[in-house]
């Protein structure tokens, strides 16, 4: 069973729309009030219960967001290099409410709270700017939640699949959770998600090996996740 091999770019911070909204001397400040850091495949990033001490942007491949409840591990979102992380809650609470985890090799850079609120303040352009992602980033983890509820075990696992081709942008990928990880996080048994899998790979929509997943058939897929 051949994998492509997904190969994370980095994303220039200097680039992107929300630091061209920072005068020069706002953006000296916030680059040097903190720095980068690398991850490799598997590593904690952001732990749940930490001090929410910096604002964490993600530059580099991808990463899961979890939440441990009654020791039970929940995967609620996947992104990729170019998000921030975890900035709908990093100006509530002291402490972080979930866990962000490498799913490939990664890179971060941290940046300082207090700098990053100063800046919101004396900026009203990049204030309005985190305002509207913080909104639009709400608004896509609810609709996510709705979209998902409505499925049945078939369409929300096709659903969750096609999130993972958009977000690799390959046919061919490894699963970032494993048969029980992806049962909390559908809110469906571990015995219905290998079940409907197996049904999968019977019927070449899908290759499957452990975690190993290669789309066979993405019309197919997608006519599942629509009228699932």
């Amino acid at each position: 069973m051949k994998i492509e091999e997904y190969i994370p770019s980095m994303i220039n911070i200097e680039k992107t729309e929300w630091f061209s909204l920072l005068t020069e001397s706002q953006k000296e400040l916030l680059s040097s009030s903190g720095g980068r850091i690398n991850y490799s495949e598997g590593e904690t990033i952001v732990k749940q219960g930490f001090a929410a001490s910096h604002i964490v942007f993600l530059e580099k491949g991808i990463i899961k967001l979890n939440v441990e409840n009654r020791k039970k591990s929940t995967t609620f979102k996947i992104m990729q290099g170019g998000n921030f992380i975890g900035l709908m809650c990093s100006f509530v609470n002291k402490k972080l409410d979930f866990s962000a985890i490498s799913v490939t090799d990664a890179s971060v850079f941290l940046f300082d709270r207090k700098v990053f609120e100063q800046i919101i303040i004396e900026n009203g352009d990049f204030a309005l700017y985190i305002v509207k992602l913080i909104s639009e980033l709400t608004n896509a983890v609810v609709h996510s939640l709705i979209k998902l509820t409505h499925k049945n075990v078939n369409g929300a696992i096709a659903t969750i699949l096609l999130d993972l081709y958009s977000l690799y942008n390959l046919n061919s990928f490894t699963l970032p959770f494993n048969r029980t990880e992806m049962a909390n996080a559908l809110g469906y048994s571990k015995e219905s998600i290998i079940n409907t899998l197996s049904e999968f790979n019977r019927d070449g929509i899908l290759e499957i090996s452990g975690k190993k997943i290669i789309i066979k058939d993405l019309d197919k897929l997608i006519s599942i996740s629509l009228n699932g």
